[in-house]
């Protein structure tokens, strides 16, 4: 028997060439009558800020920096689900926003954990095999470790549609 699908954890970019895996995550919430997590990964700042700020910069201008990011972030995703769901999508729940800091695969691999996701949803962008041979792509990190589940929809380079 295959398993129930509750909490779709949609992990993206951000950019306007992802709406095509949002799409999908919509999708399959509405046909499993599930919740959507929309989750976006911020890089951590750690070395932007020894680089760049004064040596005498503490904690706390980091973590403020990372709050206001963090805002702006969730205020984005905001928008383009504003944009995304007037389309006559009827979700039965509404999303909940995540940005959270840390390496994308590990951020979405810990997140589907914590949040006991079903499925995960996220685009994969064109990319060179040389790349991905050398550098891997963070959906192929998520589908190696992940123990759920992991949908990928393929996304053109160009970042519009």
């Amino acid at each position: 028997m295959l398993p129930d699908i509750n909490t779709i954890l949609y992990a993206s970019d951000i950019s306007e060439g992802s709406r095509p895996a949002f799409r999908m995550a919509v999708k399959q919430a509405i046909k499993n009558d599930a919740q959507i997590v929309f989750l976006h990964a911020i890089e951590p700042v750690s070395e932007f800020i020894e680089d760049y700020l004064p040596e005498n910069a503490n904690l706390k201008h980091s973590d403020q920096l990372m709050t206001s990011y963090k805002a702006l972030i969730e205020e984005r995703i905001q928008r383009f689900l504003d944009s995304e769901l007037d389309a006559g999508c009827e979700l039965h729940m509404p999303p909940i926003i995540k940005a959270l800091v840390g390496k994308p695969e590990k951020v979405i691999l810990r997140a589907a954990q914590k949040l006991k996701a079903s499925m995960i949803v996220m685009g994969d962008r064109e990319s060179s095999t040389m790349s991905r041979l050398f550098l891997g792509s963070t959906a192929q990190k998520v589908i190696h470790h992940s123990e759920v589940p992991v949908l990928i929809v393929p996304l053109k380079k160009s970042m519009t549609e």
